[in-house]
């Protein structure tokens, strides 16, 4: 017992812990200050993700990060001490030799994960939220066969009768904030994009039939934007706050590629008629066409104006509709008669009515014969695409539509936005016909239908 007690001392004056290193306690916070600005999923230096153990386990371009239990064969190791070069971290002082001894000793112990079931990423809700007033409504869209309408709610999708008479389904999920849904062509499968700002993007896929996730896929460190299915409902392409365009095949949930041709946010996209080119579009002005496969720049849509925001397909051809902060919306064809790499309006096809404010909604009716232009103004205004002629009016009492979808049939319009209220309106006359909350309210707190 003697010689017991003197070992304990001297390793306690030697500075010696017999605890276990914790990843959570001890490592999290070194790799948070000095490493997750290099290795983080909006940039991953070396195809490495160090923003969480799993990302940490996953490793990066060249292989694992670590061997449990093998500290000096682990590259987590010997790229922190020198014995693989470059040293990390990368263009900064190393890190002390007290913390480079943490991370040895966590892989020689085994390289356990202890993070805390609390703290393990963003969490999908057990119960369906409750709601004193409805949020913004940012994302909605009818099924293929015209008897669902799914909506895009707080950390949820709810799928109603199309009509809004009735809530079918309730897919709960983890993104604060849905910023597009849409129907596979066969309606078998939704898929959802958003995310939780300055947290993480998603991808959702859900199976109907089964109403389970089938997909949930991080792709930023911030949330997405976009979310057009490509024409055979393979592929999902989205923008995002990291200036980059991705497209995920949706069985997968792999990434097929990532381009980075835009300069600031990415903030709608779209795909072409047979699904082989991308157009995107966001905040440095540009509509710009890529390879749908590789992701490699074909050339600008577009001449340069103002920010854009938002963009559309006809349905039965090449042609893109875009709109944003100058108020005007443009139709151009996605070729011109031969590939310039500039940005000028040799593909415009027509320009119409500019609107009292900026543009955040743009719709096709199925047929292409309507167009629908709404945004922060009061008023979506509806055009006939061929000749440009504004054929109605319909008035939002709230203002900000940011939501606009024709139904298969193209006798009405559904419109949504700042007030959280959906409204439908008939397409001949611009009369509003319905108005409903697309969310259960408290009760008390519910505004009658109209």
């Amino acid at each position: 017992m003697k010689y017991c007690g003197l070992v304990l001392l001297f390793a306690l004056g030697m500075g010696v812990s017999s605890a276990q290193v914790s990843y959570y306690n001890d490592l999290r916070p070194v790799v948070e200050r000095s490493c997750q600005g290099c290795h983080q999923p909006a940039g991953k230096m070396g195809g490495l993700d160090l923003t969480s153990y799993e990302a940490i386990t996953a490793g990066g371009n060249k292989g694992p990060s670590f061997v449990a239990g093998a500290a000096e064969e682990s590259r987590l190791v010997t790229l922190l001490t020198g014995a693989g070069e470059p040293r990390m971290p990368f263009g900064q002082d190393p890190l002390a030799d007290s913390e480079i001894d943490l991370f040895r000793r966590w892989v020689s112990e085994g390289a356990k994960d202890d993070t805390p079931e609390s703290a393990r990423g963003p969490q999908v809700p057990s119960e369906p939220p409750t709601y004193d007033q409805p949020p913004v409504l940012t994302a909605a869209a009818f099924s293929p066969d015209g008897k669902l309408l799914a909506v895009g709610g707080y950390r949820e999708i709810l799928l109603h009768k199309a009509d809004g008479s009735k809530i079918e389904t309730r897919l709960l999920g983890r993104s604060d904030r849905i910023h597009s849904v849409a129907f596979t062509p066969d309606g078998t499968k939704l898929v959802a994009v958003g995310g939780t700002p300055g947290r993480f993007g998603e991808v959702q896929v859900w199976d109907l039939a089964s109403k389970t996730q089938l997909h949930s896929v991080m792709a930023t460190a911030d949330t997405l934007f976009g979310g057009a299915l490509s024409p055979d409902g393979t592929h999902v392409v989205v923008g995002g706050a990291d200036n980059r365009v991705r497209v995920i095949e949706i069985a997968t949930g792999k990434e097929l590629f990532k381009a980075g041709h835009h300069e600031d946010w990415v903030l709608d996209a779209i795909f072409g008629i047979d699904g082989k080119r991308v157009v995107t579009v966001g905040r440095d002005r540009a509509a710009k066409l890529a390879d749908a496969q590789t992701g490699a720049f074909l050339e600008n849509v577009n001449f340069l104006r103002d920010e854009l925001y938002v963009i559309a397909r006809h349905p039965r051809r090449d042609y893109v509709l875009i709109g944003g902060a100058d108020r005007v919306p443009y139709l151009y064809m996605m070729d011109r008669p031969r590939a310039l790499k500039i940005a000028d309006d040799s593909t415009l096809v027509r320009k119409f009515d500019e609107q009292e404010d900026a543009i955040h909604a743009l719709a096709f009716s199925q047929d292409g014969s309507r167009i629908a232009v709404g945004g922060i103004a009061e008023f979506v205004n509806i055009y006939d695409t061929e000749s440009g002629e504004r054929v109605a009016s319909c008035k939002l009492p709230a203002g900000g539509a940011f939501v606009l979808e024709f139904p298969p049939d193209g006798r009405q319009l559904l419109a949504g936005g700042f007030d959280g209220l959906l409204r439908v309106f008939d397409v001949a006359s611009g009369k509003q016909v319905k108005e409903f909350s697309p969310v259960p309210l408290e009760k008390g707190r519910l505004r009658s239908a109209r």
